[in-house]
């Protein structure tokens, strides 16, 4: 009895060091599973990417048939189509202009009602030419860009489900620094499609530098008088 037991924990103590054994030759993915979620030199970067996606809104603006006023309703609608957007004052709105036009001129009086509307509210206005339109109406567009960050970061603080053994940065490193540069940017536009720059905006600051320069001068003269 005693000789089997003893047979039995010597067998127990081979696996035991067999197992080990396995386990200092393993890595710690090989024993316990690899984690998706661990961190690693691609999920660690703290260059997070921003996107720019362009959208174009638009609204119907109706007429009466055979009339080419703008009806105080369609006004309505557009006030509110101008608030939803959130256009600001100076910039540009599309308006629609039908490839048909008919010979008494309506396409074209009601194209100048919707545009001269649009103008006294402060904006710019552009035709657009269109293939298709429906009849007794008009389509206003405003191009838009929105500035949205790399999706991950929309998790949050988190921390990786690995065993940290990596001792890299954590996913979401970086994310502050891009959402606050898209949420300052006043045009995202300008992140792809950068505007040029009016030589005007340098002459004014080389002025405004040459006068403080003279004024400063005149006043070291008078002092010394």
């Amino acid at each position: 009895m005693k000789q089997n037991l003893f047979k039995k924990s010597a067998t127990l103590a081979g696996l035991m060091g067999m197992l080990m054994l396995t386990a200092s030759c393993t890595s710690p993915e090989g024993l316990f599973g690899g984690h998706d979620n661990t961190a690693t030199p691609e999920k660690a970067k703290l260059e997070k990417k921003i996107t720019v996606s362009e959208l174009t809104p638009t609204i119907i603006v109706d007429f009466e048939s055979g009339r080419g006023s703008l009806a105080d309703m369609e006004k309505g609608k557009l006030l509110g189509f101008i608030e939803a957007q959130d256009i600001e004052f100076g910039e540009t709105v599309e308006v629609e202009f039908p490839k048909s036009q008919g010979s008494s001129g309506l396409s074209e009086q009601r194209f100048a009602e919707v545009a001269t509307f649009l103008q006294d509210q402060g904006f710019s206005v552009e035709p657009r030419a269109t293939k298709e339109n429906a009849a007794n109406s008009l389509r206003v567009y405003f191009v838009k860009y929105v500035a949205t960050v790399d999706p991950n970061c929309q998790k949050g603080w988190y921390k990786p489900e690995g065993l940290a053994y990596e001792n890299l940065p954590l996913p979401y490193m970086g994310c502050a620094n891009a959402d606050a540069l898209a949420g300052m940017i006043a045009n995202p536009r300008d992140l792809v499609d950068p505007a040029n720059e009016s030589s005007a905006i340098g002459e004014r600051a080389a002025k405004a530098v040459e006068q403080y320069r003279a004024g400063a001068a005149g006043s070291a003269a008078a002092s010394s008088d």
